[in-house]
């Protein structure tokens, strides 16, 4: 039997009995048709035109004011011209004659639920099929996010049929309700293996093929046959993708997993449901299809398993910080022990240099002091008042080895002003008048106690120096801050001077001093001449001394 050509017609009429001419608004609600013409006794009153060309828009509900002057009492005809497609089926449901206002009431209701419905859930699944397409393309090992961003994309595309007006009737119009279809759902299934941690590389690769060449077949076979085949053996896929997803869930016992099995049962009623009023078998007024709405329920699936995702990989992060902390805590407590170590490491060498220190300035001050006024006793050259001199030398000498191991020993001006107050008294009874200009508010740098007996012994040796040989008549200590952290320290005097270069490798005093200055370190200036002796310390520009100790 031949196909009927495209833009065929039939003819429906139904007559309509009123007693007499309504007085309010009248309006006719129909169900679903695809391009109809509606006759009111022979006038037409609406179509669903789109340009000069018919439209296609078998799901969208159809609602047209009638006037009142095209009825009469008595029989009314309302006719129906109804274009068929291809294969010779045309639609149309549920005719209503009554008030405008209760009709108008009833087409909002469907016209929510079959056109805006689908139209919201496919912008909702756009837009979150876009950014898991985004996501899978970030981390390829994730595909569970791919395949639910393709599947997110195809059923927006496929809901398309539900809302988009078409021009005409065409073969392609048929091919777009089930293409997207069959591989939104291959997708979903998908989706579901890697939802269970699960992959079937041959037993997918197989389905994918298959899925190509049925959608070719139904891209070049134009026969209703070819659909139903389609949808029938993607039926008996879903049903064992449920026994699979519930087989696996008995395994493993996991929340996205009874979400996605509740999932797969409600779009498996969905679409049975469809099907049967697809077929006339369910009988429903409104005819709502419901399958574009199951992409809402796995939408929550993904949304739970986000949840699930980031609460496990906040756990697994937890977990982590903790061992991070016990390990740092481990650590610290081995840092702590060995710090301890190091510390009395460092204390008894500390101790070891003190001792070695005070012992060599015993030996190098006080010891060859007394060795030597006890070789002139011995002799007979010292007298008595010598020697009492020679003692009190030897104390004033122990005196201030004592004074640079006090606390404050560190503070080189308050050292000094210590070696002040030993030698005064020393100075006046020898006659000398001290001239010190160091502020007692001055800034004192900081020097260990070992760099602070190498300064005294410089400036003691300097003292003796000038007691011994040059007779002077003032001694001045002049201490000053420099630019850049730098300070000087100079001990002068007024007597007769000497010419270092003559004693070069003879004066143990001089050497001794260049030696101590070397260790601080310092540099040395010894300047001498006719009207006195200026020996001056000046440390380096940025330097701190104590760090060069």
């Amino acid at each position: 039997m031949p196909r009927p050509a495209e833009g065929a017609h039939r003819w429906l009429r139904a007559r309509v009995q009123l007693d007499a001419v309504p007085d309010s608004a009248v309006a006719l609600f129909v169900s679903s048709a695809n391009r109809a013409r509606v006759f009111v006794n022979g006038a037409q009153v609406g179509n669903t035109s789109v340009s000069n060309a018919e439209s296609f828009g078998w799901n969208h509900p159809l609602f047209y004011s009638i006037p009142t002057a095209l009825l009469k009492s008595g029989e009314n005809t309302i006719d129906v011209r109804l274009s068929v497609n291809r294969f010779g089926k045309g639609v149309v449901n549920g005719m209503s004659l009554g008030p405008h206002a209760e009709l108008q009431k009833q087409y909002d209701h469907v016209l929510f639920w079959r056109v805006t419905g689908p139209q919201i859930t496919s912008l909702v699944t756009l837009l979150l099929g876009f950014p898991a397409l985004l996501y899978w393309l970030r981390r390829r090992q994730d595909a569970a996010y791919g395949w639910f961003g393709l599947a997110c994309v195809l059923a927006s595309v496929r809901n398309g049929h539900l809302f988009i007006v078409a021009p005409s009737l065409s073969g392609w119009y048929e091919a777009w309700a089930s293409v997207p279809l069959h591989w939104m759902l291959i997708s979903l299934i998908f989706f579901s293996f890697r939802l269970c941690r699960r992959s079937f590389p041959r037993a997918e690769r197989a389905l994918l093929l298959a899925s190509v060449a049925w959608t070719i077949v139904v891209l070049t076979v134009p026969y209703p046959q070819v659909f139903g085949l389609g949808y029938v053996w993607l039926t008996a896929l879903w049903i064992a993708t449920i026994g699979f997803v519930a087989l696996q869930y008995r395994r493993t016992p996991r929340l996205e997993l009874v979400l996605l099995l509740f999932a797969l049962l409600v779009a498996q009623a969905f679409g049975a449901m469809d099907l049967l009023l697809q077929l006339g078998i369910r009988q429903s007024e409104a005819r709502i299809y419901l399958t574009p709405y199951s992409m809402v329920v796995f939408s929550l699936v993904m949304g739970a398993n986000l949840v699930d995702a980031f609460a496990r990989a906040r756990t697994q992060q937890e977990r982590i910080n903790e061992e991070l902390d016990a390990r740092l805590a481990e650590r610290e407590r081995e840092i702590a022990i060995e710090h301890a170590r190091v510390l009395e490491l460092q204390r008894e060498r500390v101790a070891a240099e003190e001792r070695e220190r005070i012992v060599r300035d015993i030996h190098d001050g006080l010891g060859s002091q007394l060795i030597s006024s006890i070789l002139l006793v011995e002799a007979g050259t010292l007298a008595g008042p010598a020697v009492a001199g020679v003692l009190r030398e030897c104390v004033d000498d122990l005196r201030l080895a004592i004074d640079s191991l006090k606390p404050a020993g560190n503070e080189l001006l308050l050292v000094l002003g210590n070696f002040r107050y030993r030698m005064e008294p020393r100075l006046a009874n020898a006659g000398v008048r001290l001239d010190w200009r160091i502020a007692a508010d001055g800034n004192s740098p900081q020097l260990s106690s070992d760099q602070v007996l190498h300064t005294l012994r410089i400036v003691q040796e300097a003292f003796t120096n000038a007691l011994k040989h040059s007779r002077p008549r003032c001694l001045s200590v002049h201490f000053e801050n420099l630019p850049g952290g730098a300070w000087a320290l100079a001990v002068g005097d007024d007597g007769e001077g000497f010419d270092p270069q003559a004693l070069q490798g003879r004066g143990d005093g001089l050497r001794n001093m260049r030696s101590r200055a070397a260790q601080i370190p310092v540099a040395l200036q010894i300047d001498s001449g006719a009207g006195g002796t200026v020996v001056r310390m000046v440390s380096s520009m940025n330097e701190n001394p104590l760090q060069s100790s």
